[in-house]
């Protein structure tokens, strides 16, 4: 029986996926409401989110409220929140949980991190020494955040060694943890959705469907109930395919279908692109705007598409010297001075 290769098998589910999305159906204008998936789309306003002034973060909170947005993904970062063992300090993930539930937005919660001295490391971002650490953390956060918080994703891109401490066979590490947080939370919240952590684009052994692959392989089916994945699209768009981030999506499907899960949701728990410029690997203002409406759209028109993640709200710096550093000009909706890009006259309800 002639049996297709992986990369025959890549290249016809990437291109019927793509032909369908882009080459049969039309694009909305800018004018036009964007097209989304069924489940909404909304903003990841990543670790800047909880460093705001309450300021500062009721304009940026009011700008999402502007916008047909229906969801904020949250950091309830344990390197801030556990100052020693069995001591928590909520405060920071409780004021931006509370402003965006004042403003009817939906949480979606990203459990991350580690203290220095528990094996978080300078940064604090390697998985902890003891997953039963981890996991009575998921379950002190499942329990503060009742009634307010159902939807919990472990970690964010272990499958990057600066998010996941550069430990030996990451994958194994992090379903060790993903194996801990789910029971743990599902304890406290039976009817939670608990999302595997979002895979940033990347090539090689590394690549979101390597990465899954292993997790499978090492007891990860069970831990889940939907997967997670960043399809960052700049600076080429869509047909660019950068590192694979559009064609992975449907191989992760694919591998998930393989392994029983293939009425799982893959949730989009970030995507969009910095305007620095393309002088420094970014875009324009404009192209920023497409590229977003453009993502969203084909998103959409994934039958198992969950909700989709903008990153992020507004810029973080403004100066021109901070062009040459693109992750400080993500702000879809807003500049750092807040003026209006773009994007928000697009999204703005």
């Amino acid at each position: 029986m002639f049996r297709m290769s992986r990369l025959s098998l890549r290249t016809l589910i990437t291109g019927v996926i793509l032909a369908v999305t882009l080459g049969f159906s039309t694009v909305p204008s800018a004018s036009a409401a964007p097209l989304a998936p069924a489940a909404g789309y909304g903003f990841s306003g990543g670790a800047d989110l909880l460093a705001l002034s309450q300021g500062d973060l009721n304009r940026e909170l009011d700008a999402v409220a502007a916008t047909g947005a229906r969801w904020l993904r949250v950091g309830v970062d344990r390197s801030q929140i556990e100052t020693g063992p069995g001591v928590y300090n909520w405060s920071t993930s409780d004021r931006v949980i509370n402003a965006a539930r004042a403003r009817g937005l939906t949480v979606l919660a990203v459990i991350a991190y580690t203290p220095i001295l528990q094996g978080g490391g300078l940064l604090r971002t390697a998985p902890p020494a003891n997953v039963n650490d981890f996991a009575v953390f998921t379950s002190r956060a499942a329990q503060r955040y009742q009634g307010r918080v159902s939807n919990w994703e472990i970690w964010n891109e272990p499958n990057l060694p600066l998010f996941f401490g550069n430990v030996p066979n990451p994958a194994l590490k992090y379903t060790q943890l993903l194996r801990a947080a789910y029971p743990a939370i599902k304890r406290v919240q039976p009817r939670a959705t608990v999302i595997a952590a979002g895979l940033s684009r990347q090539i090689g052994a590394l690549s979101p469907p390597a990465f899954i692959q292993a997790m499978y392989r090492y007891g990860a089916k069970g831990f889940f109930d939907a997967a997670a994945m960043h399809p960052y699209t700049f600076p080429g768009g869509l047909r660019a395919n950068q590192e694979n981030g559009i064609s992975d999506i449907a191989v992760v499907h694919a591998i998930m279908s393989r392994n029983g899960d293939g009425g799982k949701k893959i949730w989009f728990t970030e995507f969009g692109a910095p305007t620095n410029g393309p002088r420094f690997g970014g875009n324009t203002p404009i192209q920023q705007r497409d590229q977003i409406r453009d993502t969203l759209a084909f998103l959409a028109r994934l039958p198992y598409s969950g909700p989709a993640f903008i990153y992020s709200i507004r810029d973080t710096a403004g100066d021109p010297q901070s062009l040459a550093n693109r992750e400080t000009r993500f702000g879809a909706l807003l500049t750092y001075d807040y003026k209006r890009k773009p994007t928000f006259d697009l999204l703005r309800r």
